[in-house]
């Protein structure tokens, strides 16, 4: 069996850490001596493996990121829209999905601190759009494609702007709510009440007979 990467588990154990006091103190007030403190490495392997709190930032960011991005894959293909026969149901499931994922608390968590630390540093709110919204919706436009391809959907004269339209009407109200407050978070009930309307609203402009 082989031996554990310890390089690899400092690095972990790093960015967990980070995590926790970025998402505690925000970016501004945290500092990497309590980012070592919690980490239990030393100051020097903090800079060796990341070079400094904004990079080490950065890096957990992209680490969030790009397991939201996994997840969504997994639920995207699990509904596998472009091939549904129902899309009311499967427009639903699938922005369900994504409200979980969106709600979780690092996502949710990065999200107000992003928000609250633009003014700044002011080139994260791009890499976050970049790395998150943007890829969940360039996956999704692939999957309407494919639904406009067999008549289910009419995209418009702007495809990327009916993707966007829905996602953002499936996510605004529950994203504003874990914006307001770390504690405030919709039900479930609440979740698909909100979700089905959004969808019913998507589907009387951009659906088909």
């Amino acid at each position: 069996m082989p031996a554990p990467n310890r390089n690899a588990a400092k690095h972990d154990a790093i960015r967990r850490a980070a995590l926790d006091v970025f998402l505690r103190r925000g970016y501004t007030n945290a500092s990497v001596d309590e980012i070592v403190a919690e980490s239990g490495v030393s100051r020097q392997t903090v800079y060796n493996n990341f070079g400094g709190k904004e990079a080490l930032f950065l890096a957990v960011v992209d680490d969030v990121l790009d397991r939201f991005h996994a997840a969504m894959t997994a639920v995207v293909g699990e509904v596998a829209l472009g091939e549904s026969d129902d899309l009311a149901r499967d427009l639903a499931r699938l922005g369900a999905g994504w409200v979980a994922l969106a709600l979780q608390p690092e996502m949710a968590g990065l999200r107000r601190l992003i928000v609250g630390e633009a003014a700044a540093f002011p080139t994260l709110a791009a890499e976050w759009r970049e790395r998150g919204p943007d890829r969940a919706q360039a996956m999704l436009r692939r999957e309407f494609e494919r639904l406009a391809e067999r008549g289910r959907i009419d995209l418009g004269q702007d495809p990327a702007l009916t993707v966007m339209l829905y996602s953002q009407s499936v996510l605004l109200i529950p994203n504003q709510l874990a914006l307001l407050s770390a504690r405030l978070s919709p039900d479930q009930q609440m979740i698909d009440r909100y979700v089905g309307e959004a969808v019913a609203m998507f589907l009387a402009r951009y659906g088909t007979p």
